[in-house]
């Protein structure tokens, strides 16, 4: 019972570590517009200094409107770009006339 215990509480654990990242915000994406440096460091592909340079990158221009910004982003090429395509999405702010 001991090891059984042990175990669920590792799946759970590890569930929801994950949860925040894929949490269904769109399709099970994230939002670049509001997620975290640790959510965002989560993803395959994308480094801690990476994550720290998003969020970084996005409060200097207020928000995301398009995600070819992430290239603006030191390690961000077209390859990881359409790779995060998967992961993220812009939700753009209710004022936006984008």
């Amino acid at each position: 019972m001991k090891k059984f215990l042990i175990a669920l509480t590792l799946m759970l654990t590890l569930a929801l570590a994950a949860a925040p990242v894929f949490a269904g915000d769109n399709d099970g994406k994230l939002n670049l517009n509001t997620a975290t440096v640790a959510q965002l460091e989560a993803i395959d592909g994308i480094s801690h200094d990476m994550a720290e340079s998003i969020v970084e990158l996005r409060k200097e221009n207020e928000e995301f409107v398009d995600m070819d910004e992430l290239l603006d982003v030191d390690g961000v090429d077209n390859t990881l770009l359409r790779k995060l395509g998967k992961y993220l999405y812009i939700e753009p702010a209710s004022d936006c006339n984008c």
